[in-house]
């Protein structure tokens, strides 16, 4: 099979299998915890030198630019009963429909299970959204929408698509997202999760059968962005953003995938994690 691809290190045994499409910010971290735990774990990258170091670490990479003609065929070197779909919109030109060719090619290729991480992007409008709230009202609302209802008419046996609030952590500090900008909205509660939270979730969620369709994944505090993103700043000697109006803004409930997972998130106050981050 010609796939435009390349591919380190093709051990293959019995162990439980993973493969993530998209081995970045998240994707790579979690392909390490997973193998720690036992699970062989293959993934894929667009960089040839990320591909030859996780291949040293024991993940079968695949090489792979999902922006160019895709391949007939799932590829082989991506073989697993569960695939994590963890590429951003950014990395991604009609990302719809490029999702869901891939699924469905994973589909066919034997994949049972498929763990899409989509973002709360989905939800518009003010106040308080569970999962049963989706309605974008933005450009890149309706493309995430879209996103996940081709993953879920994949041909994929179980479908997840996990919705992830702004995500912090790693080598993503908040500390610099606003710093010294002019923004509106002061008052609107913040909507984040932490690297760390989702690296406890998503190895649980593969743990568990009969899988919801949809969950979100988002901190149960919610402080106004003035407050955050001024105290972020602060934290990492930058200028504070500064914000004009107020704002209502819109809360995501996270708090299904806790009870569901009977799981808590360890970040509950994002000013504690901002102190013990900047301690580190």
């Amino acid at each position: 099979m010609s796939t435009n691809a390349t591919v380190a290190n093709s051990n293959v045994t019995a162990r439980p299998s993973v493969a993530i499409v998209g081995l970045g910010w998240l994707g790579e971290p979690l392909a390490l915890q997973l193998l720690a735990q036992g699970y062989r774990v293959a993934g894929s990258t667009t960089a040839q030198d990320k591909a030859e170091r996780l291949a040293n670490a024991g993940i079968q990479t695949l090489v792979w630019d999902i922006n160019v003609p895709l391949p007939t065929q799932w590829p082989a070197a991506l073989t697993a009963n569960t695939v994590v779909l963890c590429v951003p919109p950014g990395k991604v030109s009609d990302y719809a429909n490029t999702l869901g060719r891939v699924a469905g090619l994973a589909a066919e290729g034997g994949v049972q299970r498929l763990l899409f991480t989509s973002a709360t992007s989905v939800y518009g409008g003010l106040g308080l959204k569970t999962e049963a709230d989706t309605g974008p009202d933005s450009e890149r609302g309706e493309r995430m929408w879209a996103a996940e209802q081709a993953v879920q008419n994949s041909g994929v046996g179980e479908v997840l698509c996990l919705r992830l609030s702004g995500l912090v952590g790693g080598s993503r500090e908040p500390g610099r997202f606003l710093a010294g900008g002019s923004f509106e909205g002061g008052d609107e509660p913040i909507n984040l999760v932490a690297q760390e939270d989702l690296l406890r979730f998503i190895p649980a969620i593969l743990g568990r059968n009969n899988w919801p369709k949809t969950l979100n994944a988002s901190a149960p505090h919610h402080p106004s962005r003035r407050e955050f993103y001024g105290q972020a700043a602060q934290l990492q000697n930058l200028p504070a953003p500064r914000f004009s109006g107020g704002g209502q803004g819109k809360s995501i409930d996270g708090s299904a995938l806790g009870r569901w997972l009977d799981l808590d998130y360890q970040v509950t106050n994002w000013f504690a994690w901002l102190a013990e981050r900047n301690q580190k």
